[in-house]
């Protein structure tokens, strides 16, 4: 890391990482007797293990992005911009192809040679060991433009049947063409557009896959000459490549959706279910919170609709909330408000459901959204606040409506932009577009101050234990406001853009603030001083006023030391009560306080 910038934090490993457009490529070890996926992921290569789909190599980065792949037994070939890279090993760069004069777009490994083509109609062909060129053809683009290229003599990727290859069209058909013969055998027809890409199924049945750019596969039965099966959405976005495995029942796809997913083929009919798959965010995450006090899991919610859990431990602990339907739990412990809805939902952690309740006001206004959530410490209340200034209570386990703050159902004159309750449920907080932030008695929902803001406030959030409020306002500046006086006690200054995001440190001590000025802050709340971003390695000093932090690139995939497959599901963690802080002192429970907090409010969690 460079130097000049602070020593707070350094880099660790990228969640949620593995695939993109770019075709992958398939091989089989010979000494392992497994096949091995390789996807595209930036600048880099992925390589996964099919049987469990745990990642066991991540190559050195490019200079470019890479645009296309390709692997023989040996060597994976990986193009970026003009030039072609061979890695061994799925690491390491051990030979570089540079002849290209415009962007290779097509890599062809054929046994000692290796065929590119760029998209300015220029087809190479390589001596794969020494990086000479074998052959140069060119083309005119204009006239010939290279979409697709095949070696038909291994048949290891074709159809079975000697001689015989499927050629997709953008109008939507399918040709299986005898080349020998040069004759036309049979011809389908897709309704879902081009043909995005082909598929031989190579272990008995005569069945090729085809697939479209919504991201369905259709199953074709080559004797019959007909559709057997389809499945619809199999990838949210275009299925980037499918290839199935010689010799078994699996089918291997990859999107631009971010998903790895394996299917076998054991359906009636000639159906196929998915067997298992790796996926992350399809879009960019807009919120990532720590579930629980470990720090091994991290909830993140998308702008592709989903909520997802990522473990900095190991994949296979990673889980898709966003993608379930059905109600396992009468106990919710995750709300989520969405864009566009007033009504907000209730989730599942440890089942990785969504729950049965929809919780929105009764008489709800037209054109009125939810902006706002926090779940009380306690974890029987959720308190909501809307773009009409509404502020609601419910009961996250009867998904009962219990109140609204303000005497005429109004919290604010605005939208609301942020609602905090503190550790012991006395107070609600909530901060409005109207400049005000307000305090409220949790019980009776009567206001009892409010405290004038120089700016809208954007969003907020409370560090229960020490009784802090961080507000980050329109103008930049982030606030911070104690509680129990109810005054401001801080205030920073040094953003030159929207804030995105922030989080406190686990004894309060430290806020970390993210905004569009593509920095991140750390700012000291005792002494007042700003570490000003996460760069390179100095002593833990305030940084001076006018420091202007390096750009650092982001860390990347690690390689899990433990491949292993999970044979049963982890269980959950036993609450384990705290030692006896001191002889003079009397414990009055051994329970958590979650179970003992909520008999001070036993007549309104009762379900009536």
């Amino acid at each position: 890391m460079s130097s000049g910038g602070s020593s707070l934090f350094s880099g660790f490993r990228v969640l949620g990482l593995y695939s993109n457009h770019v075709p992958h490529a398939v091989r089989f070890h010979q000494k392992h007797r497994e096949f091995y996926l390789v996807t595209v992921v930036g600048k880099c290569l992925h390589t996964y293990n099919v049987n469990r789909l745990g990642i066991v190599a991540v190559s050195n980065s490019l200079s470019d992005d890479i645009t296309c792949l390709a692997a023989d037994r040996m060597l994976v070939f990986a193009a970026a911009g003009k030039l072609v890279s061979a890695f061994a090993r799925n690491k390491e760069v051990v030979m570089r192809y540079n002849g290209h004069r415009q962007e290779v777009r097509l890599l062809l490994p054929l046994g000692d040679h290796l065929i590119s083509a760029d998209s300015g109609g220029d087809v190479i062909v390589w001596d794969v060991q020494g990086g000479d060129v074998y052959l140069r053809l060119q083309f005119d683009p204009n006239t010939f433009d290279v979409s697709a290229m095949m070696h038909p003599s291994t048949y290891m990727n074709k159809s079975p049947a000697v001689d015989v290859v499927g050629v997709g069209t953008a109008t939507g058909r399918i040709i299986i063409h005898n080349i020998r013969l040069d004759e036309t055998l049979m011809s389908f027809t897709q309704d879902w557009g081009p043909i995005s890409w082909l598929a031989f199924r190579t272990d008995g049945p005569p069945i090729v896959a085809s697939g479209s750019p919504q991201g369905h596969i259709a199953f074709w039965d080559l004797e019959r000459h007909q559709l057997v099966a389809q499945q619809r959405h199999a990838h949210s976005t275009a299925i980037a490549a499918a290839t199935f495995l010689h010799g078994e029942p699996l089918l291997v796809t990859n999107g631009a959706d971010n998903a790895i997913k394996v299917w076998i083929f054991d359906q009636e009919g000639g159906g196929a279910r998915l067997l298992r798959s790796r996926q992350g965010h399809s879009a960019p995450p807009t919120t990532i919170h720590h579930h629980g006090n470990d720090g091994k899991n991290i909830l993140s919610a998308g702008q592709d609709g989903t909520l997802q859990s990522f473990s900095t431990v190991h994949e296979r602990f990673n889980k898709n909330l966003g993608h379930a339907a059905a109600r396992q739990s009468d106990w919710d412990g995750i709300v989520a408000c969405h864009r566009g809805r007033l009504a907000a939902t209730t989730w599942n952690y440890q089942r990785c459901t969504m729950g049965a309740h929809h919780l929105q006001p009764p008489s709800p206004r037209r054109d009125t959204v939810a902006t706002a959530v926090d779940i009380t410490s306690c974890g029987n209340f959720a308190v909501i606040g809307s773009s009409s200034g509404r502020v609601d209570v419910y009961n996250l386990q009867s998904g009962l409506h219990r109140g609204c703050y303000g005497d005429s159902e109004k919290a604010h004159c605005g939208a609301v932009r942020g609602v905090a309750t503190d550790t012991l449920n006395q107070l609600t907080l909530t901060a409005g577009s109207d400049w005000l932030l307000k305090f409220w008695r949790f019980k009776t929902r009567k206001q009892e101050e409010e405290l004038k803001l120089n700016a809208a406030p954007a969003t907020m959030m409370l560090h229960r234990d020490s009784g802090m409020l961080a507000l980050v306002l329109d103008d930049f500046t982030v606030l911070v406001v104690d509680i129990e006086t109810r005054r401001v006690v801080r205030k920073f200054v040094g953003h030159h853009g929207n804030i995105n995001d922030m989080t406190f440190s686990p004894d309060g001590r430290w806020l970390v603030t993210v905004a569009m000025d593509c920095t991140i802050r750390t700012w000291d709340l005792p002494s007042g001083w700003t570490n000003k971003s996460l760069c390179g390695p100095v002593g833990l000093r305030p940084l001076p006023a006018d420091h202007q932090p390096a750009t650092e690139t982001l860390p990347g995939v690690t390689v899990d030391q433990s491949e292993q497959e999970v044979t049963s599901e982890e269980g959950d963690d036993a609450y384990k009560s705290a030692d006896q802080l001191g002889a003079e002192l009397v414990t009055l429970s051994l329970l958590p306080e979650s179970r003992w907090k909520s008999l001070l409010y036993l007549d309104d969690i009762k379900v009536t």
